[in-house]
């Protein structure tokens, strides 16, 4: 089993995150999502060679919502570093 790091650059730290903190999601349960389902396998491949995964979540409200994970891998050796590429929420209902 290879060693997996998970990258969020700053760009989608400052925007994307920091817009959805407010509703449950931080750099922290993002990157557990993103690693432990990289290991699972639990994942689509897009035609850009990058990894899709979608997330189920509910705002503090209690709305249901969905996000979704573009993700770059990158192997060297035994690590594999996984840079979250592009993210985006939506509602479910």
């Amino acid at each position: 089993m290879p060693f997996v790091i998970v990258r969020i650059p700053k760009k989608i730290a400052k925007q994307w995150i920091l817009r959805h903190e407010r509703d449950g999601l931080d750099e922290y349960k993002i990157s557990t999502f993103l690693k432990f389902h990289y290991e699972l396998q639990n994942y689509e491949h897009t035609p850009e060679s990058l990894f899709l995964f979608n997330m189920h979540f509910q705002k503090r409200g209690g709305q249901p919502m969905r996000a979704s994970f573009w993700v770059r891998e990158k192997k060297l050796n035994d690590i594999v570093e996984l840079i979250l590429i592009r993210a985006h929420a939506e509602s479910l209902t």
